[in-house]
């Protein structure tokens, strides 16, 4: 038997929280289940925003209903023009091209992701093509360890399976088959029945399926 933590959020850094529950809002929203916090040198939250791509509404300066109303693009909108190398971005799922782009131009020092995207395996030996794409680009750290990565590369992965994303689903039958197969038995009614509770309830009563996932 696994043990139910009663706050898997206690080791590790206080703005994973915030992201966590942005991408709990969104995945409640019906959009792409990812959040995003922009953090200064002291820690302190400067910038937040998650995927409202399924929505017709967002707070002045994000982007919704749209393909590009990532996360991260939300969370790095409103930065005025500036030098943020001491800046760390967190975010609940590996950045695609898009937003590691978005990283780049907004001089965000680095990225933390909880949880790896195999969609987008192979973008950190971009900078690598040139020198000026090299500059400034953002260090990649992460993923998480445990039940919160498995948490939060399980949410996209469902929102796709329902939302009938073929190329997602292939690409992680070979990388993640076993985190599939929990998407495909999640999608629909369970997951449903999770977007009426709040994140620490609907993370706690998952606690076993994640630990099944990962062993």
């Amino acid at each position: 038997m696994v043990e139910r933590r009663s706050d898997p959020f206690a080791e590790v850094d206080p703005a994973w929280r915030s992201c966590f529950l942005l991408a709990w809002e969104a995945f409640q929203a019906g959009s792409i289940p990812v959040g995003a916090v922009l953090v200064d040198a002291d820690g302190e939250e400067v910038g937040s925003g998650r995927n409202r791509g399924s929505e017709k509404a967002a707070p002045v300066g994000q982007v919704a209903g749209s393909n590009i109303a990532h996360a991260e693009i939300n969370a790095l909108a409103t930065l005025p023009p500036g030098d943020y190398a001491d800046h760390v971005l967190y975010t609940t799922l590996e950045p695609c091209f898009l937003c590691t782009a978005a990283l780049r131009h907004s001089h965000v020092g680095a990225v933390r992701f909880a949880a790896p995207d195999p969609m987008w395996r192979g973008i950190e030996r971009l900078p690598d093509l040139s020198e000026q794409m090299a500059r400034r680009w953002p260090r990649r750290e992460g993923p998480l360890r445990g039940h919160l990565r498995t948490w939060a590369a399980l949410l996209p992965l469902i929102s796709a399976v329902e939302r009938g994303v073929v190329s997602v689903q292939e690409c992680h039958a070979v990388a993640m088959p076993r985190m599939l197969s929990l998407a495909r038995g999640w999608a629909g009614a369970k997951a449903d029945r999770l977007r009426a509770r709040d994140l620490d309830s609907a993370l706690m009563d998952s606690w076993l399926d994640l630990a099944a996932c990962q062993s």
